[in-house]
């Protein structure tokens, strides 16, 4: 446990999984020779079956901060671990870690009409990978964060913005200026019109 920097060991027995046991339990421990199954220890049940979402595994490892969460199969049959590295690589894989720019979009609560949006992007013949909504913190405002196939976004911006919506960063757009600088030019462009 040391040398891995867990706090927490998964107890298997063949291919049954017992629970998870906390270094801080084997250290109160006075006899460290006694097996682990010897021990009178609470082991801690937290897994995953091997069937679930990644989104699932996200919630438990970031609720209880482990470095790992124990996968079962549907016959309660401990499979293995998943590490928050594999973790943070399928999720990688999920949310689209193919080519392209990032748009992220500031909405009110009740205008986060995702249909209208793809339409507008779609449009610009461009189409969406992934999205992710966040509620921003003591506001009535969302900021949706949009990853598309395209580098080249400006079109797909200026169209956005007729539409009046605030875009409020773009990342990986392919552009030589700063994002600061291009948010400004839109702005302008905005409102010229």
């Amino acid at each position: 446990m040391s040398e891995s920097h867990s706090k927490f060991l998964a107890v298997v027995k063949g291919n049954i999984f017992h629970g998870l046991v906390s270094e801080e339990s084997l250290l109160d421990q006075v006899d460290t020779q006694i097996p682990i199954g010897d021990l009178r220890i609470l082991f801690k049940s937290v897994y995953l079956f091997d069937y679930q979402h990644i989104y699932d595994a996200l919630q438990l490892i970031t609720t209880y901060d482990y470095c790992f969460i124990p996968v079962l199969n549907k016959k309660h049959e401990y499979v293995g671990v998943l590490t928050k590295q594999d973790l943070l690589i399928a999720l990688n894989e999920t949310l689209g870690n193919d080519e392209g720019a990032i748009i992220v979009l500031e909405l009110g609560i009740r205008d986060n009409a995702l249909s209208h949006i793809a339409r507008i992007i779609e449009a610009e013949n461009t189409n969406i990978l992934s999205t992710a909504i966040h509620h921003l913190p003591d506001s009535s405002k969302l900021e949706m964060t949009i990853k598309v196939n395209k580098t080249n976004i400006s079109g797909v911006v200026s169209s956005l913005w007729r539409n009046d919506y605030v875009v409020k960063a773009t990342f990986r757009d392919g552009g030589e200026q700063s994002d600061t600088q291009d948010r400004y030019d839109l702005l302008m462009n905005y409102l010229d019109l």
